[in-house]
């Protein structure tokens, strides 16, 4: 018996994730990961529900029928939340775009996943901090030690520059340029893509006192990293959830009224964002600092800045006491004037 080759399916999808994704696309690490889970769930759903081996999985079997179940599956009977049941749809409509354009046969197939619409869900407020819960934060680590030192300088980055964990992970010596009246630091972000973003005079001494001390027990050549743990490594995704977690639940045992959110690392970032956002930072430069695409991304945070919204109504609308009159009633003349449009009822 003729051994059989591979699937159409299995070329097609050898050639997205090996080749097209992190080549064609140019994509980064973590979202070729993320594609890679939604796919490796539809392989179980097929082995699991359909009976059909991922080694047998062929293209024409990947039917909008198909998908539409999976993603039932999904929220069903793995739990998954709206917004991650959209993630992973998201995720198939990209490879059902690029299919249809390796194999024309195809078209129609992938035309009918691809219309599959993305289910509605309740917006999610973006969980942010006040102020004074990050100067809570920054307050936590013991400037006496060199480790608190550095702690304190790696809060202080993560917030003012409002990176993100892989971000500030990968920041090396090199990234930040000083300067007179502050600081430059260049970020490397989802998709290869690049971003420069001031510091102001303190984050930047900060940093330049962290990194003089630093010079004298390691090695800080343009390429080393900036932050490294106590094996001279740089630091990784866990280690900068590390340091974040260790001093939030420090700031929350003095004052947990200050953190009615649960606080990652990316909940730094969109504290920045929503703290320039008050301070009058106009949305299309807000957007730039954080390296979003699209505006659209960004305007989330406009929406959800109840404080701006409440300050802005103050002081449009002037408080009043109860039983106090509108100001136009002073107006004798007005008054005599309305007066004789008054017709009593019966």
């Amino acid at each position: 018996m003729a051994k059989r080759g591979p699937t159409s399916f299995a070329k097609a999808l050898s050639r997205y994730f090996f080749d097209y994704l992190p080549t064609e696309r140019g994509l980064s690490e973590e979202t070729i990961q993320s594609y890679r889970d939604a796919i490796s769930l539809l392989l179980d759903f097929c082995e699991k529900e359909r009976h059909i081996r991922r080694d047998q999985l062929e293209v024409n079997d990947l039917t909008r029928e198909l998908v539409e179940s999976f993603l039932r599956w999904l929220e069903q009977e793995k739990g998954n939340s709206i917004s991650t049941r959209n993630q992973r749809r998201a995720a198939i409509n990209a490879f059902a775009k690029f299919l249809q354009y390796e194999d024309p046969s195809c078209v129609l197939l992938c035309q009918q996943i691809r219309e599959i619409s993305p289910k509605k869900c309740e917006q999610r407020m973006i969980p942010h901090l006040s102020m004074e819960a990050v100067q809570a934060i920054f307050q936590q680590p013991n400037l006496s030690t060199r480790g608190g030192r550095r702690d304190f300088a790696f809060l202080s980055l993560i917030y003012e520059s409002a990176a993100r964990a892989s971000e500030i992970a990968g920041i090396r010596v090199g990234d930040i340029r000083f300067e007179k009246k502050g600081a430059i630091v260049h970020l490397r972000g989802k998709g290869k893509k690049f971003r420069d973003v001031p510091l102001l005079s303190d984050p930047a001494k900060i940093l330049k006192n962290y990194l003089s001390e630093e010079s004298r027990y390691r090695r800080c050549d343009m390429n080393a990293p900036f932050f490294c743990n106590r094996s001279k490594e740089p630091l990784t995704r866990g280690g900068v959830y590390y340091i974040v977690q260790k001093y939030v639940a420090l700031a929350q045992q003095k004052t947990p009224e200050l953190f009615p959110v649960q606080v990652h690392p990316h909940v730094f970032r969109h504290s920045k964002a929503m703290h320039w956002l008050e301070a009058g930072v106009d949305l299309q430069y807000i957007k730039d600092l954080l390296g979003h695409s699209d505006i659209k991304t960004t305007e989330v945070y406009a929406r959800l800045n109840i404080t701006m919204k409440q300050k802005l109504l103050e002081e449009v609308h002037p408080q009043q006491s109860a039983g106090q009159q509108p100001s136009w009633t002073d107006d004798d003349n007005l008054m005599q004037w309305l007066n004789k449009f008054y017709i009593p009822t019966e």
